[in-house]
């Protein structure tokens, strides 16, 4: 997925070794109330809650700090001698809802996830198999309102015959998402929706109003109608005390203007980033030792694999001097 805004390195080892040890603990078979791999059916989704805003959260955040920091190391404690023999994974795939008028020559976003994923929710509770035997697939919101996360409804396992079951799982996603969409809506796995924020890039047209980003090109018409993506969206604005600031190397050719090589390819909304489709692969580790070690692996294949998977070279309407 492109990053153009690299976040700290210390906050992404941080988050990485988190989420490893968390998933040593979840694979010594904790009780069913704590949730495993979503729920082993795709059945919880995200919280339609209403969220703090930024100066509401303010008096609590010295003490999430503490309690968090206290809780992640008591749950360390507690489980980091667990083990597990049973090597569980998956995929998850994201896909951009693309509206293409054969007539008129254009692409626009389909601004319809929150409708789709209905549908197919409906479909997997109807029609899909739960009993373990035959591939099923689980649906899941993802931040921008044209997007949708698909991923098995069963992990796989760690037997040849699980990496048999990939590609087949894959279609039938493919198959099942083409299945309720409209004649002319096609589901596209790739990075970065080109002309993104560029004239009328949407399809319906994207209402007014930019409450939450305040950006002069990304309307919050984008972002998934969810109380927590607005509030992620509002709350890091705020907090950071201007716009988001996006810029990406600028492809130079025979008449690009210097002024506008040096300024790159501007782009002032989280949806340029959060809005980016990939595909991503989650491990249960065996235990700790297992964790650190694949963590320390992916550390160093994780940039040749970006490389080697760069397929954006456009970004906002603009050729980008990268991929």
């Amino acid at each position: 997925m492109l990053s153009p805004v690299p976040r700290p390195v210390h906050l992404k080892l941080f988050l990485g070794i988190a989420a490893l040890l968390l998933s040593a603990c979840e694979a010594a078979r904790l009780p069913p109330h704590i949730g495993r791999v979503r729920g082993g059916a795709g059945e919880q989704q995200l919280s339609k809650d209403e969220m703090f805003a930024f100066d509401e959260a303010l008096p609590w955040l010295s003490y999430v700090r503490e309690h968090g920091v206290q809780q992640f190391v008591a749950m360390f404690h507690d489980n980091k001698a667990l083990t597990s023999d049973e090597l569980l994974w998956g995929d998850e795939i994201e896909y951009h809802l693309v509206r293409l008028d054969e007539k008129q020559k254009t692409a626009k976003v389909a601004l319809r996830a929150e409708e789709v994923l209905e549908v197919l929710r409906q479909k997997e509770h109807q029609f899909g198999r739960r009993d373990g035997f035959g591939e099923a697939c689980s649906w899941h919101p993802e931040y921008g309102a044209w997007m949708v996360e698909g991923t098995p409804r069963v992990p796989y396992g760690g037997y040849t015959a699980d990496l048999r079951r990939v590609e087949h799982n894959m279609r039938l996603r493919r198959k099942r998402l083409a299945a309720v969409l409209r004649p002319d809506e096609h589901a596209i796995t790739m990075p970065a929706f080109p002309t993104l924020g560029v004239g009328d890039f949407a399809e319906p047209a994207a209402a007014a109003g930019n409450d939450a980003t305040l950006s002069a090109s990304a309307p919050d018409a984008l972002i998934t109608p969810l109380p927590r993506f607005h509030a992620l969206t509002r709350n890091i604005r705020l907090r950071r005390g201007s716009k988001v600031d996006i810029r990406a190397p600028l492809l130079r050719d025979a008449k690009t203007d210097a002024a506008e090589l040096a300024r790159g390819i501007e782009m002032d909304a989280m949806a340029y980033g959060m809005g980016c489709c990939c595909l991503q692969v989650t491990f249960q580790a065996r235990d700790i030792d297992e964790s650190r070690h694949l963590y320390d692996h992916l550390a160093v294949l994780a940039p040749v694999m970006l490389a080697l998977t760069a397929a954006t070279p456009v970004l906002h309407g603009r050729l980008a001097d990268t991929d």
